[in-house]
């Protein structure tokens, strides 16, 4: 009865040691993958909204969007509407660093050629990041989750 006992404990060990292996191995990967998924969609939120105001064309005060009404004022002086839209999103992580690289389109060459365009957009993404999606600035560099976020924005005509 009692080598019954002792065999069941320890096939019953074994098995708890099995599950807590497949558990310490999933989960880091998981929360990894989690991060950058956190990471890109916060990202996309921000582009969003400053396309959004862009395309409105109805200044603000608020902040973050101040940043954007320098160039808004030339969009609207050279074509009106300009149109924007996120035409594409890549992300490449390595280690614990995350490049995302935005691409913006719009119909209108006058608009995509304004000066400082891209770096405005970027500019207000990065701060919008900091204020509502706590990311950090440590040294000048973007970060969240413990990875450093660098963002790279392109507006052209397409």
């Amino acid at each position: 009865m009692r080598t019954s006992r002792a065999q069941t404990a320890i096939e019953m060990v074994f098995i708890l040691s099995i599950i807590f292996i497949g558990l310490i191995l999933i989960i880091p990967s998981y929360t990894d993958n989690s991060t950058n998924m956190a990471i890109v969609s916060a990202v996309r939120s921000s582009t969003s909204k400053a396309i959004t105001y862009l395309n409105t064309g109805v200044m603000s005060d608020e902040e973050p969007y101040t940043l954007l009404n320098p160039v808004m004022e030339e969009i609207h002086n050279a074509e009106g509407n300009p149109h924007l839209a996120i035409k594409t999103l890549e992300s490449e992580e390595s280690g614990s660093d995350v490049n995302i690289t935005i691409t913006i389109s719009t119909p209108f060459s006058s608009v995509a050629s304004i000066a400082n365009l891209n770096e405005t957009i970027k500019d207000f993404i990065e701060k919008d990041l900091l204020q509502s999606f706590r990311f950090t600035n440590s040294s000048g560099s973007l970060k969240y989750g413990g990875k450093v976020v660098r963002i790279k924005v392109r507006v052209e005509r397409g």
